[in-house]
């Protein structure tokens, strides 16, 4: 096997080897020492409120509140255009009502969806930034604010529609 040469013991030991100076912080919750680097706890997972740079970190679930309440205004538009296009371009009342029914079913469909996502995740981001420790409180209360406005229009809006369509 040939001639080979091993290092003495000492020469390279975990103690001569640099340790990079990691920070750590107290967890909210339980008490135990958390690397800020990592997102969450390792001991009870909560999330760890500061990060390396020293910022708070943004709640993700608060974000997700009102890009969704965004998509509830975005589909009424969307969807409302369309009604509005096949009320226009149909000139029989018996299909015009029930046209118009079942566009507004649609939109029922996909606002309630997006509406109730968009306050489930606003919900979920108002109680993960309760203690402070986490940015953009205010977007989770917009997004459901903003989420309840537009399924509360829409549901009125089919309601008042579906009477329209038992009316003819």
């Amino acid at each position: 096997m040939g001639d080979m040469t091993t290092l003495s013991p000492g020469v390279l030991t975990p103690a001569a080897l640099p340790t990079p100076r990691t920070r750590r912080v107290a967890c909210a919750r339980c008490g135990s020492a958390a690397v800020p680097d990592e997102p969450f706890c390792a001991h009870c997972g909560t999330r760890v409120a500061i990060t390396a740079s020293g910022r708070r970190p943004a709640d993700v679930a608060a974000t997700r509140s009102l890009q969704f309440a965004a998509l509830v205004v975005a589909a009424n538009a969307v969807v409302g255009t369309l009604t509005f296009a096949a009320v226009y371009l149909v000139s029989d009342a018996a299909r015009l009502a029930d046209g118009a029914l079942a566009l507004e079913g649609i939109k029922l469909l996909v606002v309630g969806v997006l509406a109730t996502a968009s306050i489930r995740y606003g919900v979920r981001g108002i109680r993960e930034t309760a203690d402070g420790a986490l940015r953009r409180r205010g977007w989770a209360v917009a997004g459901i604010v903003i989420s309840s406005f537009f399924a509360v229009l829409v549901l009125a809006s089919f309601s008042l529609v579906l009477l329209l369509a038992v009316a003819l």
